[in-house]
């Protein structure tokens, strides 16, 4: 027996006038879905809680049975793990920065440049601001790595200083809460200064020297040719830095193989999730860079990788249906549910066998209404082997809500699998 963890990106939402008083999931034509859903039971479960907000890399150390009120350590140092950008025996913080485009006379922020930037335009930027911000003053050192159209992770390090996560955002999406960052639904364009959220020292040297980065990488991204570029199309420039989510040094997880007795392997794109495969002890395979995965050949191929993989679970993240929600564009998000339902679904139950396991799931939703993620409920399917169908016919949130699978976290998804399903299947064996 094989377990499938099928991450849909975002997919859950809330009924939209657009799609006829219909959410997007309710609204996909999924044959694939569906097929699934009449083999299996559903249930409509909090991703962490009802006051915590699930990012990505939260959501899914939540679904893989971690608790992220005990072990999430923050996005910043999960990406700086993800990366390899933590150096053995340094002292270090990590944030989670967005290269944002900031015009302060007309008082405008887009905190993603409208994720314009083309890749080779991304790292000339990238690369600018390391070879020019002048962290000496401070005795520290720092590596930044930028991806997937506007993101970066950027780590201070050092062996003579302390350093703190414990500042806050400058990012005005997104307020500091402990380890967590809670999205802000409506806040004044305008990037914010970073500030200590404790009197000790290293909190306070932090804070300074976020905002010193920001000054000079500010100066240095104006006079880039890139962006002079850019502006000369009509094109907004990439020039200002937003951090969130600072972290440090995250606590020891236990193996998923000493939990449950098997073997894991996941498919991603985030540095984040590859961090928590690190932690956890699973095999991680970047599927692919931070584009939709939404073409065809791409979830063909997935497919057929994640059905040749020999681990005994297997867990994929889907981006596709995530950056429409963001965007509120209920149609496109529709037709990315649809698209990884005719590609990558259809062909998966057509390959595996008839006592594998399918979980279908998100990580979080992401409300077109909002453009950010929320606290909602998100649908859990799981289908095949001897799992019995509680009378859904869909996947989808009024389904989900009314199935009859007996689970209310995605803490609990594994517990029960390994408890109803493995130990059942091993009795009649």
């Amino acid at each position: 027996m094989k377990i499938y963890m099928i991450l849909l990106d975002g997919a859950a939402d809330r009924k939209i006038e657009m799609l006829g008083n219909k959410t997007p999931l309710e609204a996909a034509n999924t044959p694939a879905l569906d097929a699934l859903v009449k083999k299996g039971k559903q249930a409509l479960v909090t991703v962490i809680d009802k006051s915590i907000t699930p990012e990505s890399d939260s959501g899914s150390m939540a679904l893989l049975s971690y608790d992220p009120q005990v072990y999430y350590p923050g996005r910043g140092t999960l990406e700086g793990l993800g990366t390899g950008f933590i150096p053995e025996e340094y002292n270090y913080v990590a944030f989670r920065v967005n290269f944002a485009s900031y015009d302060e006379k007309l008082g405008t922020l887009d905190r993603r440049t409208a994720r314009g930037l083309e890749d080779e335009e991304l790292q000339t930027l990238a690369k600018d601001i390391t070879e020019n911000v002048d962290l000496s003053n401070y005795n520290v050192s720092f590596k930044l790595l930028a991806f997937g159209h506007h993101r970066g992770i950027l780590v201070f390090y050092t062996k003579t200083e302390k350093l703190s996560g414990n500042v806050s955002n400058t990012d005005p999406g997104f307020r500091k809460n402990g380890v967590w960052g809670a999205p802000v639904k409506n806040y004044e364009p305008k990037p914010l200064r970073c500030f200590s959220l404790d009197e000790k020292e290293e909190s306070k040297l932090t804070a300074n020297m976020v905002n010193d980065f920001i000054e000079q990488s500010s100066e240095i991204l104006a006079n880039n040719e890139v962006n002079k570029k850019r502006i000369e199309k009509g094109e907004l420039a990439a020039n200002y830095l937003i951090f969130r989510d600072g972290g440090e040094e995250p606590k020891q997880m236990p193996k998923f193989q000493e939990k449950f007795g098997l073997t894991l392997s996941m498919y991603g794109q985030l540095p984040a999730e590859n961090a928590i495969a690190k932690l956890i002890g699973a095999k991680f395979t970047f599927s692919k860079s931070l584009d939709l995965q939404l073409d065809k050949e791409f979830l063909i191929n997935a497919e057929k990788i994640l059905v040749a993989d020999e681990s005994d679970v297997k867990f994929i993240h889907i981006k596709g249906p995530d950056e429409p929600g963001h965007d509120n564009k209920p149609k496109e998000k529709v037709e990315a549910i649809e698209l990884i339902d005719q590609y990558f679904l259809s062909n998966l139950i057509k390959d595996i066998k008839e006592d594998d396991i399918v979980i279908v799931t998100c990580d979080h939703a992401t409300p077109c209404e909002l453009k950010i993620h929320s606290t909602d409920q998100v649908p859990v399917l799981i289908a095949g082997g001897n799992v019995q169908n509680d009378g859904s016919v869909k996947f989808d949130e009024e389904n989900a809500s009314k199935g009859k699978l007996p689970i209310e976290k995605a803490i609990d998804i594994f517990p029960y699998i390994t408890k109803e399903i493995l130990n059942d299947k091993n009795r009649r064996n």
